[in-house]
């Protein structure tokens, strides 16, 4: 049966910038409810909100590739500083627990916990950002199918989740033409044309949402 070759891959991540800067980072207010894992392309909803992409919204669909994982909010940008200059809001701690005397407000922290001030940190997929992940095919059947070449070097391709369980994408050679997202900009040259090896990609200007 056709399908991707790996039943886990690794997180997408950044690791160029043409202009040898610092990579830009935003964080925006959090939809509620989202689990997604580090290294997942996300995208802005009609409210407003970060959530993880759909899979389908092609065009202006993509914000970037998130920096942190979901907080699984219980609602909407919880916690989120003030507009334009205030402090976080919430408990900033995502586990508490019990009460602190005589403040009837406060809560104890768990050592270690993670944070969360109500937002998702991403980094923009815009033209200066180069990016990395696996390179799969959704309707492989070969070992052909799952392996780049020199001459997937300039093509459009898609970004497809892996099977569940797993919470990562890959650069689909499966999906093109229309469903494409992304354009391959090079080989990571660790891995050379080697079954699902590395790619180097760039968002296209039409799949932006920045």
């Amino acid at each position: 049966m056709a399908g991707p070759n790996l039943t886990s891959h690794l997180p997408i991540l950044q690791v160029q910038n043409k202009a040898d800067t610092t990579p830009f980072t935003k964080a925006m207010p959090e939809l509620s409810a989202q689990t997604f894992a580090f290294g997942t392309p996300v995208q802005k909803t009609a409210a407003g909100y970060c959530q993880a992409w759909d899979g389908a919204t092609v065009t202006a669909g993509l914000l970037g590739i998130s920096e942190s994982f979901g907080l699984n909010l219980a609602t909407s940008g919880f916690g989120m500083p003030v507009y334009p200059f205030g402090q976080v809001t919430g408990p900033i701690a995502m586990q508490t627990y019990g009460n602190v005397p005589n403040q009837p407000l406060a809560v104890n922290v768990a050592l270690g916990t993670p944070t969360s001030d109500g937002r998702t940190l991403y980094i923009e997929g815009n033209t200066d950002n180069i990016f990395e992940a696996q390179f799969d095919n959704s309707a492989g059947a070969v070992a052909a199918d799952w392996t780049p070449t020199i001459a997937d070097i300039g093509v459009a391709y898609g970004l497809t989740k892996g099977p569940v369980p797993d919470p990562y994408w890959y650069v689909d050679k499966g999906k093109t033409g229309a469903a494409a997202v992304v354009r391959i900009v090079g080989i990571n040259t660790v891995d050379g044309f080697t079954l699902n090896a590395r790619v180097f990609f760039q968002f296209l200007p039409a799949a932006m949402q920045i």
